[in-house]
């Protein structure tokens, strides 16, 4: 059987939890997307308090105002949010789902769904989990052109670490050295389909269900202390 993989992003008030906005696209393993979806948790989005500390709170402006005004978006409630998730795995018998730090978007989904008030779990179905940010250290960001093209460009955090977020893996897999991440959940969701797609193209085994794993330890073997490259909401 064919794997078809749900490639999720979500953004969040804190790192608890609190999503306000979710994002996935549903593809194959070269990165052909079937479906894409992108909402606004209305419970979340309309709490003025939680939003005005989210960690992008600006983007209400920047991104997000027009976004609602095109129709790009829309506000739904968390129960047909998950609705679409749960009807889209089983529409396309979508076998993996995978996120870049995937322990995190992972977690918040859950906590979301714990603290609106809604039992048992996000997903009906299991489905075998990919953190793209382990699989990215695994194939591509291990390589030494990457190495060599981080250290030339300056990707390298304070602690002199190779930085090993989606926005860098992303630069290095399309060869747009100056893109910056969107940090929106559906253009996020989509660079990480590349990446996905990159990834699986080097043929190299896919480390399912390795969650959590400070996965930036495989590219930097000799660094010293925790430096988990903190970007925005999440670590990366």
């Amino acid at each position: 059987m064919k794997n078809t993989f749900l490639v999720l992003d979500t953004e969040t008030c804190d790192l608890s939890g609190s999503v306000y906005d979710v994002g996935y696209t549903i593809c194959d393993k070269y990165g052909n997307i079937l479906q894409t979806r992108n909402a606004l948790v209305r419970e979340i989005f309309t709490n003025g308090k939680k939003m005005m500390g989210a960690f992008y709170a600006k983007k209400l402006f920047s991104h997000y105002a027009p976004m609602l005004e095109s129709n790009d978006i829309k506000m739904e409630s968390w129960e047909t949010i998950t609705g679409w998730i749960n009807q889209d795995i089983a529409d396309f018998q979508v076998t993996v789902i995978c996120a870049y730090n995937a322990g995190f978007d992972f977690r918040v989904m859950n906590a979301t769904h714990k603290m609106l008030g809604y039992a048992g779990k996000v997903l009906n179905a299991p489905l075998k989990t990919l953190d793209l940010w382990q699989f990215a250290c695994e194939t591509k960001l291990s390589q030494k052109t990457y190495k060599k093209l981080a250290t030339e460009k300056g990707w390298v955090s304070p602690k002199g670490n190779i930085k090993t977020g989606a926005e860098f893996c992303y630069r290095f897999c399309s060869g747009e050295w100056g893109f910056i991440e969107d940090h929106t959940a559906l253009s996020d969701a989509l660079i990480e389909t590349k990446i996905l797609a990159d990834c699986m193209a080097t043929k190299k085994k896919i480390p399912y269900g390795k969650i959590n794993q400070q996965p930036w330890r495989i590219v930097n073997p000799n660094a010293k202390g925790d430096d988990p490259h903190i970007h925005g909401s999440k670590v990366a």
